[in-house]
């Protein structure tokens, strides 16, 4: 199986998957910075800051992944 968007032939489900990683991209980068501003008394807010970056970025990449694949599916039958 090719993992790039040629693997989906419905441009609409290409966009819905740009779309997706684009909100969540910018939520999981919202959520950081305001960890970061919310922790600003604790010893170490970047490490918070950063925290909340990886899980959030890890939570992203699995969804979607699994969106990924079920368009997949569904393009292929």
């Amino acid at each position: 199986m090719t993992y790039t968007l040629q693997a989906v032939e419905n441009s609409d489900e290409k966009a819905g998957l740009v779309r997706r990683f684009r909100n969540g991209a910018l939520i999981v980068i919202f959520a950081s910075v305001l960890c970061g501003l919310l922790a600003w008394n604790e010893p170490h807010p970047v490490a918070v800051a950063l925290a909340v970056f990886v899980g959030g970025a890890g939570i992203l990449a699995i969804d979607i992944a699994l969106a990924y694949r079920s368009s997949v599916r569904r393009s292929k039958g």
